[in-house]
Formats: structure tokens, sequence, C-alpha cells
């Protein structure tokens, strides 16, 4: 892997593994989260295929060849992931480093969305477009978000940093940073304390922009 392509799947596996679990050799704990959760595994793939596509566009020769071979075989282990363990989410979607899903089930994710860093997603979620109205579009989700089982999210809304989703709940407006959206229809219920405890080995980097509270200026 490239130092690229490493830093963004290594950003997930911290997610998995956090430091209790890390080898001194940091490719045997990737090779063993591999084999032992779907979960990650269905990220590694996805953002391997994410990176060979982006490539395609900046090669020409027998080395956009190798990509485009390295591409279509990644893609094609995706797809037979994503059929095997029913989630739905297109490499080219927009998604942070952090990335974590929390168990291996149907979750469905449209390729237009945005989804920032430390964001966790249950099983059953929905993350889905808007095809008219006001809200047409695709979601942006901020940075320390935790999405509980069968939420849904829709629509061309923004979901702040610091923002626990319930399960169940449907969103479909905006949310602000701090917040706790429960039920269906869905109420917002301010909390500056809103994930504490519930986003596991989040990751820090200064080119997050994090501020003084933990959590990035979206």
């Amino acid at each position: 892997m490239t130092d690229e392509l490493k830093d963004i799947i290594y950003a997930d596996l911290f997610r998995y593994t956090g430091n209790a679990r890390r080898y001194k050799n940091i490719y045997a704990c990737y090779l063993e989260e591999r084999r032992s959760s779907p979960e990650f595994s269905y990220i590694s793939v996805m953002r391997r295929t994410r990176y060979y596509y982006d490539q395609l566009n900046k090669y020409d020769g027998i080395r956009k060849k190798l990509y485009q071979i390295k591409f279509a075989v990644s893609n094609f282990r995706l797809d037979r992931l994503s059929r095997k363990y029913h989630f739905q989410i297109p490499y080219d979607t927009e998604i942070g480093k952090g990335f974590y899903l929390a168990h291996f089930g149907r979750v469905i994710i449209h390729p237009k969305s945005v989804i920032g860093h430390n964001v966790n997603v249950s099983t059953g979620v929905v993350i889905g477009t808007q095809f008219r109205g006001k809200r047409k579009g695709s979601p942006h989700i901020g940075n320390y978000v935790w999405i509980g089982a069968n939420a849904v999210i829709v629509g061309n809304i923004r979901i702040g940093n610091n923002v626990l989703i319930a399960p169940g709940a449907y969103v479909n407006f905006d949310v602000p940073d701090g917040s706790i959206v429960i039920g269906n229809p869905g109420l917002i219920r301010r909390s500056p304390g809103a994930t504490l405890n519930y986003i596991n080995n989040t990751i820090l980097f200064d080119e997050y922009n994090v501020s003084s509270s933990g959590v990035k200026q979206w």
C-alpha cells in the first residue's frame, strides 16, 4: 500500500483495534482484522477501490493500465462483499477517516452523501437522497456522529458535529452541533455531550482542525 492509502485504512483500523490490540507490526494487525471483522474487511476493500479509482486520471500508459486492473479487481471484490454482508456503500461515497460499521447487515448509503471523520453507523441504517422538494439531494454528515440501528437520514440536510441519531429515528431536517435526535418524526434535544462514550477509539489529527472542545468546525 502507498502511504496515502495506509493513512486512511490504518485510521479506520484504529477505530476497531485502538491501542490495546495493536501489534508492533501494524500490517499483521491489519491482516488479522481483515480475517476476523466483516465490517472492517468491507471498509478496507472500499477504501482500496476508491484509491485506485482516483489514480486513473493521474497517469497514462502502463501505469494507468495497472491501476485499471487493480480497480477492476478491487471493485469486483467489493461487489462480492456487498452481496455477502449486505452493505451498499459505493466506493465513490465521500467518507472521512475513522469510519466504523458496528455490525454487518443491511446498511445503505447513497453515493452523493458526504460523511465526516469518526462516524459510527449501525445495522439497518439508510442514508439516502430525496428527489424533489426543497430538500432535494443527499445528506452532509459532520464529525463525531453516532447513528443508531435502523435510523433513516434523507435529503439535502446537514448533520452537525457531535450528534447522536437514536435507533429508529427519521431525520429529514438540519441538526445542529451537540444534539440528540430521537423518534419518528425526529425531535432534536440539545446535548453538549451527545456522543460521549458512544464513539470508541476516536482519531485526532491536526489537519482535522479540531477545536478545543474536540470537535472539528464543520
